[in-house]
Formats: structure tokens, C-alpha cells, sequence
């Protein structure tokens, strides 16, 4: 049996308890969630809940008849309030302590430093076996919760030939909320992949886990409690749980709480079961310069149209690319037929004129070329991402960065309750999805109040099959610490198919992350990769067009040169395999080392700026040797293995066919490497790592490139200490 994959931190149900009986704040109802997938792990979780809402004084008791057997184990049981393969020694004490008319136990104070883990002790001493004096008949207290079965996606590790029909759903599995069986949803969220290496793999599928709802009492000194004055929660007169109270509490533990919030040190310890209260921070919204001629755009990310060059035929198919961002009400005249999610066709405005006689037109003429520096509503915030995407080829304004997108909006309410815009961003995820769609922009940002934010995370995480989510590092200047990110999605890059992009202003030769007087781009040293966030031209709503700033602008970008990959990576290695896609991972790392190096960037971002041109030129290696010469083709002769000369003898040596960039860094006169490890030579599948400092050690090796010219194939050939910078082919042939 498994119990229910993780959903984290802090989500704010209900308010409750009079101002009388609970203090100045209200009192607190939160979800919990269990996170495990084992019995094993969820007696230890449950045993863990039970101590911290002890510990805090939260935990809801009530009494019963031990009925069948002196022994309280069984009766958790029996009442559902304990389920797992065993009974760990702390449920054991805690159900002493809480009933010391009928238990003692021996009692050792536990060390200072283990005193903040609300789940390590009982009341400050370490978990002891209780001695008992209970009788069938006798009155004993118990933990008072109700738990559900519910049905979440997760990701699991199967066999490499693991396919949807080796699913098999347990009893009570309920994936209604998805539209469907719960063996087509494993179908959906698990297309068939190309090029998939063999051992084991993970898989999106839906499991049962455990939820129950907890309280905390009114705590004037709790971040939880200064959360719900300022989100405007008023208290109720629902009457609040029977509290237990606290037994025998060792010195150190009361000294400890003197100066200590336990609604603060229950939601640190039990973070990544509770669910997410957010505040959002909008990007880019109102804040925009000039910019000039859109080509500048096109030169600086290095796009096919920055010389007028139309892309080839595999770039131009149809590929699903949502916008989740303020809702949208109408589409735009430099729009292909656009939608929500939902299927509703978003309209265009109808393009108006002057009415006869030169009186004015009511309202005012829209004739598809007004420029807009003023525009400033939700609505073309939307309307800038999408716009920039895929704006047609039609003489009427812009051209988008991929014309062939599909593309559709899916409204996330910025403005919502913080628990409900979060709630209903997971569900939108996880339910409203379009099958086909490959790429999703998210040019928005959440800042969690508590815990963590597993529920997101879990939710993105169950699309890693198929879906690459692109986010918006966000403006607030901050140079983030990778070890504490919190802000949703950008901080979810660690995933597979999160890929999160940092602002750089418009300098060609040395760009840095951008910043006005009153704003910034967010950066992080793990944070992938940059765009333009400054002077970018794009569609507003009715029909006008605007100047953009801020890294909601660059976000769609990466989403259009993801699409673009997609779309030919499909094409060009689809193998005749119906219905295969590439996977997420394979594009992100695309884009992460084709980007443009630049040492001024480095600790701001993770690779550098986005290359379109060299992400997309998917079959050729690519190589730019130190006498200018640029050769392009199919690598037939290169050493298997190269050597760096470094301090770091793991380093020392190279798989020539897990490499994926090597670039050579002219500030240190070293090369960088992008490189996969572990799997076979030339796997996709494994993690991409960087390593900054190669002194290339191996000189005089040939290395033979075919290219074809024409009808005529051509062999270069040159040594491996020429090489300046090589970028692999997407796969080997």
C-alpha cells in the first residue's frame, strides 16, 4: 500500500475561535498531506505529526473504551488514527504523556540542539517505552483526526521498458478530477519518448496518500498569525478543538518556548506536509522603455530572422504552446486564431476606421499599428507574452519568434485569495492542460509565506513526460541564494522540466543582468538562462502594440526557442514512432549549453544568453576554432577521450561523446564544459553539469567533421587544440 506524494507547506483553510478564548489572532486550520510512499515511511510521518502538534500544543484528543486489548496500539488502529508498519517508540511515549493517570515512563532530557525538530522528542525527553496499567474498560485519550484517501500524481522510478499498460490501478484510486480513467491519464502524462536510454526511468502516475485537516491555536507571536491579519481573515465562532494539555515538559524545553513561537516550529517541521499560502509578485506589468526596431531583438538572442533568413520547413510545424498568465478577453490582429484553454476562441476586436465626413469613429479608430507605451492592464501583460511568440507574418505589425505555434491562454487569477490562486494554478496544471501542448509561460512569480511548496512542485513535476515549464525569474533585484529560492516557479528549476530565465539588458558584446532605478531581474547562480528584458516590442490588448521590460518579457523567448525544438527535434528524430515526443529534459539542456557564454554573468546565471540560432541547428555539430574558421557537420573521428589539465583529478578526464559544449572562456583562458554524467556515451538522459575550468590537455588528436555542400559531402579535418568552441548535436548519429 502507498499513501500520498508530497504536497508542501502551508495552505490557510478557515479561521476560527473568538478573540476572547484564542488571543488577538484567529485560530488557524490547515490541510495536511501525507508525503510517503511506503507503510514503512508512513508510520514514522504519522508518529511525526502527532509529536509536533504535541509539542506545540495543537494536538486534538478525545476519549474512547479500550474494548478489545490493554494495549493502546491496537486501538489507534481500530479508531483510524494510526496506520503504517509499525508503532515507532514515539507514538508509544506521546500516548504516555497524554495519559498519565495510566502511564509512566522513563524520561531523558533530549541535547539543546535537537529541541527546533518538533518531531524528534516528546515534551523535551527522548522517546521511552511507556509502562502501562490500562484494563479492557478503561477511558484512555487518543489523537482526534479524521483522514481521506485522496489521489495525487506522482513521479516513481520503473524498469526502462516500462509502458502505460504496466499500470495497474489499486482499489480506491479516483482520478475523476482529471476527466478520465486513471489508465488513460497514465497514457496521457506518459507519451512515448524518442530515444530512451534502457535501465529505469520515472514515470507519472496517480497514487493514494492521506490527508486530514489540524489546528493551531491563536499564537500573537507567529508569522501565521500576522499572515492572516494581513490577508484580511476575520474570526469566527466556531467553537475550537479539545487541546490537550501538556504533561511533564523537561527545563530545557520550557526555557526553549519562552522565546520560541510553537505555531512557527510545528510549520518548520512538518513544512513539507502542510500546503502553500502565496503572495504574488507581479512582473513587468506597467514599467516599459522604447525600444526601436525589433530586429535588434533578433540579432542579440541570435534568431534566424535577425537576418531576414525565413527557417526551414521542420521549424514550421505546429506546435502547442500555452500562456498561463491574466485572463485574456479578446485575441489580436497580428494573431493567428488564438483560444483559452477552455476551447473558448478568443475573438479579435474589430480593426475600426474613421467614419465619412472626418468625424471621428466611435470609439476611437483601431487600425493595428497604434503603439502604446501606456498600456497597462493584466490583460496586456498576457498579450505581450503571447504576442511576442507568435505574431504572424502579415505585414500588420511584429513577427513573432515562432509564427507556427499553437498557441492558447490558460487565466491565473494574480489577484485571487493567495490559497485559492495557488489551489486552483495546481489544478489548472494538472486537469486543463491540452494534450498537445509542449511548452508553458510563466512570466509570474508566488512567494509562500510557510514551508514549502511541494504542491506545486508535484504538480509540474507530473508533466515531466511531456510538458517544458518556462518561468520568469522575477524583478526584484535579489540575488537569490539557491539553498533558500522561494519564490514559485522559478525556484522549481531543480526539476527536469523547469527552466528558469534571468533579464539582461541589450548589450550586444557584454551583456549584464538587467536593472532600472526602480527595478531588476532577480538572479541565481543555478538559475539557467537569460534573455532580453529591456526594449522589447510586442502585441498589447486592443489591438495596439507596446514597448516591454522585465523578465515576464523574457520568459517567452525561451518559450518560443523551446517550441522551435520541439517542433523540428520531432520532426527530424521522430523515428516513425507515432505519437513520440522529445522529452523536457533533452530541450532544456538544449537551450542551457547552446546559450551564449559571458564571464561578466557568471554567479547571475547558470549557462549565459539564449542562442536561438545555434539551440535549433539540431543535427550538425558545431565548431568555431581559434582561426575564426566556422565548421558544421556530422563528427566521424575524434578521441573517445580527452584530457584536462586540472587540480581535480575527477575531472581530469572527458568522454568526448558526453560532451555537450565546450567553450573556451577567454577571461581564464580555460574551457568551460557542459557535459552529461553517467549512462552510456552519448546518453540525453543523464544530468547536464557544468564544469568551469578545463585547460585542454589533449593537443594533437585529429578531429574529422563531414559537411555537406550541395549534393557533395566535405571532410574538415583539424586537431582537437583548434577548437575554440563545439556544440554537440541534439543526438548522435
Amino acid at each position: 500500500m502507498t499513501h500520498l506524494a508530497c504536497i508542501t507547506a502551508l495552505t490557510l483553510l478557515t479561521v476560527a475561535g473568538s478573540a476572547s478564548a484564542q488571543g488577538t489572532q484567529p485560530l488557524a486550520e490547515l490541510e495536511w498531506r501525507s508525503t510517503s510512499e511506503t507503510d514503512a515511511e508512513l508510520a514514522i510521518e504519522l508518529s511525526a505529526l502527532y509529536a509536533t502538534l504535541y509539542n506545540s500544543g495543537n494536538l486534538s484528543v478525545r476519549e474512547v473504551t479500550l474494548s478489545q486489548t490493554p494495549y493502546v496500539e491496537p486501538l489507534l488502529r481500530n479508531e483510524g488514527v494510526f496506520m503504517g508498519s509499525h508503532f515507532p517508540q514515539v507514538m508509544d511515549a506521546l500516548m504516555c504523556d497524554i495519559n498519565e493517570d495510566a502511564c509512566s515512563r522513563t524520561r531523558r532530557p533530549v541535547a539543546k540542539e535537537t529541541l527546533s525538530n518538533l518531531a524528534a522528542h516528546v515534551g523535551g525527553f527522548a522517546a521511552t517505552q511507556g509502562r502501562w496499567t490500562t484494563q479492557i474498560g478503561d477511558r484512555v485519550k487518543i489523537p482526534d483526526y479524521r483522514f481521506d484517501n485522496v489521489t495525487v500524481l506522482a513521479r516513481i522510478v520503473v524498469s526502462g521498458d516500462w509502458t502505460p499498460k504496466d499500470f495497474q490501478a489499486p482499489e480506491g484510486l479516483d482520478c475523476r478530477q482529471w476527466g478520465d480513467s486513471c489508465e488513460a491519464v497514465v497514457t496521457r502524462y506518459n507519451p512515448p519518448t524518442i530515444r530512451t536510454t534502457g535501465g529505469s526511468i520515472r514515470v507519472t502516475v496517480p497514487q493514494k496518500r492521506l490527508s486530514t485537516t489540524i489546528a493551531l491555536k491563536a499564537d500573537d507571536s507567529s508569522d501565521i498569525g500576522r499572515a492572516l491579519s494581513n490577508l484580511g481573515m476575520t474570526q469566527s465562532s466556531t467553537a475550537a478543538p479539545d487541546f490537550v494539555n501538556m504533561g511533564v515538559l523537561s527545563t530545557d524545553w520550557q526555557n526553549f518556548n519562552a522565546n520560541f513561537s510553537p505555531n512557527d516550529g510545528a510549520v518548520r517541521t512538518l513544512g513539507k506536509n502542510l500546503r502553500p499560502v502565496g503572495s504574488v509578485s507581479k512582473y513587468g506589468v506597467g514599467d516599459e522603455a522604447y525600444y526601436a526596431h525589433q530586429v535588434d531583438l533578433f540579432k542579440l538572442i541570435n534568431h534566424p530572422y535577425g537576418t531576414e533568413e525565413d527557417m526551414p520547413a521542420e521549424y514550421q510545424r505546429s506546435v502547442g504552446v500555452v500562456v498561463i498568465d491574466s485572463k485574456l478577453s479578446a485575441g489580436h490582429c497580428d494573431w493567428p486564431e488564438v483560444a483559452s484553454t477552455d476551447g473558448t476562441v478568443l475573438d479579435v476586436p474589430e480593426v475600426l476606421e474613421a467614419s465619412s465626413g472626418g468625424e471621428p469613429a466611435t470609439p476611437p479608430p483601431t487600425d493595428c499599428a497604434t503603439i502604446d507605451d501606456l498600456a497597462l492592464s493584466d490583460g496586456d501583460h498576457a498579450a505581450a507574452s503571447g504576442g511576442l511568440i507568435v505574431s504572424q507574418r502579415n505585414g500588420k505589425g511584429i513577427v513573432g519568434l515562432n509564427p507556427s505555434a499553437r498557441l492558447s491562454f490558460m487565466e491565473f487569477d494574480k489577484n485571487a485569495v493567495a490559497d485559492t490562486q495557488i489551489e486552483r494554478l495546481v489544478d489548472q496544471v494538472q486537469r486543463d492542460m491540452p494534450d498537445d501542448t509542449r511548452v508553458a509561460n510563466m512570466s509570474f512569480g508566488i512567494i509562500p509565506l510557510f514551508g514549502n511548496f511541494d504542491e506545486v512542485e508535484a504538480a509540474l513535476a507530473a508533466q515531466a513526460g511531456r510538458m517544458l515549464f518556462v518561468a520568469a525569474a522575477g524583478n526584484e533585484g535579489r540575488a537569490l541564494d539557491p539553498e533558500s529560492c522561494r519564490i514559485l516557479p522559478a525556484c522549481l528549476n531543480q526539476l527536469d522540466n523547469v527552466i528558469t530565465v534571468v533579464g539582461l539588458n541589450a548589450d550586444l558584446q557584454d551583456p549584464m543582468p538587467w536593472r532600472t532605478a526602480t527595478q531588476g531581474t532577480n538572479t541565481n547562480p543555478d538559475f539557467e538562462l537569460g534573455a532580453i528584458a529591456e526594449n522589447v516590442l510586442s502585441t498589447v490588448s486592443g489591438n495596439r502594440f507596446a514597448r516591454r521590460k522585465g523578465t515576464s518579457i523574457a520568459a517567452p523567448q525561451v518559450s518560443a526557442a523551446a517550441s522551435l525544438i520541439f517542433a523540428a527535434g520531432e520532426f527530424i528524430y521522430g523515428d516513425g514512432l507515432p505519437g513520440a515526443q522529445l522529452s523536457p529534459k533533452v530541450v532544456k539542456d538544449r537551450l542551457i549549453y547552446t546559450a551564449d557564454f559571458f564571464a561578466g554573468l557568471s554567479g547571475d546565471v547558470r549557462a549565459g544568453r539564449l542562442n536561438v540560432g545555434r539551440a535549433i541547428d539540431l543535427r550538425d555539430a558545431q565548431f568555431v576554432l581559434f582561426d575564426g574558421r566556422k565548421i558544421a557537420g556530422q563528427v566521424i573521428e575524434a578521441p573517445v577521450e580527452f584530457t584536462c589539465l586540472t587540480t581535480d583529478n575527477s575531472q581530469k578526464f572527458q568522454k568526448w561523446w558526453n560532451v555537450r559544449r565546450l567553450v573556451f572562456n577567454e577571461a581564464r583562458e580555460r574551457h568551460i564544459v557542459f557535459r552529461q554524467t553517467g549512462g552510456s556515451l552519448g546518453d540525453r538522459s543523464s544530468a547536464l553539469e557544468r564544469y568551469p575550468s578545463c585547460l585542454v590537455n589533449t593537443l594533437s588528436s585529429p578531429v574529422k567533421v563531414r559537411s555537406r555542400h550541395g549534393t557533395d559531402f566535405v571532410v574538415s579535418e583539424f586537431t582537437f587544440a583548434d577548437i575554440k568552441d563545439y556544440t554537440s548535436p541534439l543526438f548522435d548519429e
